[in-house]
């Protein structure tokens, strides 16, 4: 059987968008944000803290050759392929989140190369845990891997002598954004042995420990000016670094256990990591470009947030990884999965609350300009999903409390307060399955607070207040707790259905001049995460098939492969975990303890899952089919395009029988 590593693109979605003219309803959907996806293709192990990539100084991972774009394609900053050498710890797929980590700087040249300007960089190959490549003017080839606390590094010189820099001030990017800095002030360094050093860095207030082995020919080193030097002889040399956010001495121990292991047998076990993940998802797809597209997406849906040892770190983009990453991450993941969860219940004990971009960074803070109470949705879908048991309710409840505590609405859009009112009866919910009765009539009670934000006289939230990435509109479809009183107050189901309608442009014949046109109240499509589950509204409509006709526009429009082929930022994973959901069929709805069904890409699937194996069986009227007509779970039809994620833990046989038009009737939920 071949191997699901062998299936992935690293270099997917780094790059512009390259999606062609939209076709259908696709045509009407609004390109509010940048048109790249700003992904990375690094080595570095699931989840992984550390990664190895060359830098280019561009935004926002410092690889490759976007410069800073918020809207639009993103503007290039070269011509070629580039890099000062190698930096380590990337984001992923974001936009502008504060600080861009690209740590480390090790250049390595031969004799007689000037370092001192970018080289051209060619060869560019990577699989899963590797990377390789040719700096051409330094005159060195080089290959990349990663451990869980260390990055291996091995060069091959064109002469017999050379330099390897290790630049520790290193930090961020070198295009211009405003008061940006990219050089680290506060560090520290020293000689313990004969090609190791050892230190710390100070970055926008953490620590960062960090420990440098260099093997292979060394003749001299030295440390000035934050500038670690080692002059090799011989053609061929490896140096590992290695990090810790607790001590100096861990970071020594782990760069002699990694310099020990070795490169090789890292990125072995790097691959096997890779493998294991992505294999917890087998599909039958329509063809070789279709399974391609899918396991590429799948693999930048497992790069954040990261396994730091003593926690997990880099929710970088928490209020969009909140709906499908994090959900996807509980089923293929589980034990990952509730780490990740206990981790974030002991930051909330230690801050108080869980910040809305917690980095490595003591610059971050209890909310952002469109998110509040985010973590209560991800313990609710780790308890209903079975990552969290009842045995934690006790830390889940004192944590929640917390977070309701710093939960204020003051200054804040209205999209908060449904966060606010989302997160409330999340909690209830859990509270009530743990016998908590008060306590969840009480949250219960709280999550009525979305209706101070709707107007009764268009159905939609208010319209005169401040709205971040999106308008009114692309908020107002959200489902939420009390759905059936929502609905009413758009005029009930043929009055909200006709809202979606205009929504997602139906029945729209405009024209528009461009063709990812900017287009005020309408479908992101995508291109943004803030209304990625909209489409879901139709549900409360009786509208499955609506429902289905969005997800297999958006799957045909915005994503396909290459490095232009993610729609918009990437963030984290939260596109691509979206876009693995979708071919799925299957949408977990975040802090509902639900998973949706939808309308499937693949022929057929399995999924290994904790407590069993989830097949997913598809049959169509032709090859063409979308529209869903019956659900059946173990051989049981399914009244509503819904299960309980409980239900589905334990796997089974989803079936999903699909025609080429609607004719299907499922009732309406009524668990919201």
């Amino acid at each position: 059987m071949t191997k699901n590593t062998t299936k992935v693109d690293l270099f997917w979605g780094y790059g512009a968008v390259e999606a062609p003219p939209g076709e259908g309803l696709a045509k009407h959907w609004n390109w509010l944000k940048a048109q790249t996806g700003n992904n990375h293709p690094g080595a570095m192990l699931p989840f992984g803290w550390v990664t190895a990539l060359p830098y280019s100084g561009a935004y926002p991972t410092g690889y490759g050759r976007n410069g800073n774009s918020c809207e639009g394609k993103p503007p290039q900053v070269s011509d070629t392929a580039a890099a000062y050498g190698i930096t380590h710890f990337h984001p992923s797929g974001t936009g502008y989140v504060g600080e861009f980590y690209n740590y480390f700087l090790v250049t390595p040249c031969s004799s007689g190369c000037d370092c001192r300007e970018i080289s051209e960089l060619k060869d560019e190959y990577a699989s899963c845990g590797y990377f390789s490549g040719k700096l051409v003017d330094y005159g060195v080839d080089f290959e990349l891997t990663c451990g869980k606390f260390a990055a291996l590094h091995r060069y091959y010189f064109a002469e017999d002598s050379g330099k390897i820099k290790v630049d520790i001030t290193q930090l961020g990017l070198r295009i211009t954004m405003g008061a940006y800095s990219e050089k680290i002030g506060a560090f520290h360094g020293e000689a313990v042995d004969n090609g190791i050093y050892c230190g710390f860095v100070n970055a926008h207030g953490a620590l960062l420990y960090y420990a440098v082995c260099c093997k292979g020919g060394l003749k001299r080193q030295k440390f000035i000016n934050g500038v670690i030097t080692f002059e090799l002889d011989g053609t061929q040399a490896e140096c590992v670094l290695a990090f810790s956010l607790v001590s100096e001495a861990e970071a020594l121990e782990r760069v002699k256990l990694a310099a020990e292991k070795g490169f090789d047998a890292h990125r072995s076990a790097a691959a096997q990591a890779w493998e294991e993940l992505l294999g917890k998802i087998c599909v039958n797809t329509a063809s070789d470009d279709k399974t391609k597209l899918f396991y590429s997406a799948l693999y930048h849906s497992f790069v954040k947030p990261c396994d730091a040892g003593s926690e997990f770190i880099d929710f970088q983009t928490m209020w969009d990884i909140y709906r499908t990453q994090l959900p996807l991450t509980m089923i293929t993941a589980p034990e990952t999965a509730r780490r990740m969860l206990l981790s974030i219940m002991a930051t909330i004990e230690k801050k108080g609350f869980f910040p809305c971009c917690y980095m490595m960074s003591m610059l971050f803070a209890k909310h952002d300009v469109q998110a509040t109470a985010l973590s209560v949705y991800t313990f609710c879908d780790g308890f209903f999903s079975g990552v969290l048991t009842k045995a934690d309710y006790p830390a889940m409840k004192s944590a929640i409390e917390k977070v309701f505590a710093t939960a204020s609405l003051e200054g804040k859009s209205p999209p908060h307060t449904l966060d606010l009112a989302g997160a409330y009866h999340a909690a209830a919910l859990i509270a009530k399955e743990c016998g908590d009765s008060v306590t969840a009539e009480m949250w219960e009670k709280e999550s009525s607070v979305w209706k101070k934000v709707y107007e009764p006289a268009t159905g939609l939230l208010i319209s005169n207040a401040d709205y971040y990435e999106g308008t009114y509109w692309n908020y107002s479809f959200r489902p939420h707790v009390d759905m059936a009183e929502r609905v009413a107050l758009a005029g009930g189901q043929e009055g909200f259905e006709k809202l979606l309608d205009k929504f997602f442009g139906f029945g729209c014949t405009d024209e528009y001049s461009c063709t990812r046109p900017l287009i005020d109240h309408r479908f992101e499509g995508m291109n943004n995460e803030s209304d990625m589950e909209t489409p879901a509204a139709y549900l409360w409509c009786g509208r499955v098939d609506k429902q289905a006709l969005i997800h297999d526009t958006i799957r045909k429009n915005m994503f396909l492969n290459g490095s232009g082929g993610c729609p918009g930022n990437n963030d984290s994973g939260a596109l691509s975990s979206w876009y693995v959901l979708s071919v799925l069929g299957i949408y977990p709805l975040t802090g509902t303890g639900m998973v949706l069904l939808t309308s499937p890409e693949i022929k057929s699937a399995e999924i290994t899952l904790a407590r069993g194996v989830l097949k997913i069986e598809v049959e169509r009227e032709s090859a063409s089919s979308i529209y869903p007509v019956e659900y059946t779970f173990n051989g049981r039809k399914l009244d509503g395009a819904y299960l309980p994620w409980s239900e589905l833990a334990s796997g089974g046989v989803l079936k999903f029988v699909l025609k080429d038009e609607p004719d299907g009737s499922f009732c309406i939920p009524d668990w919201l």
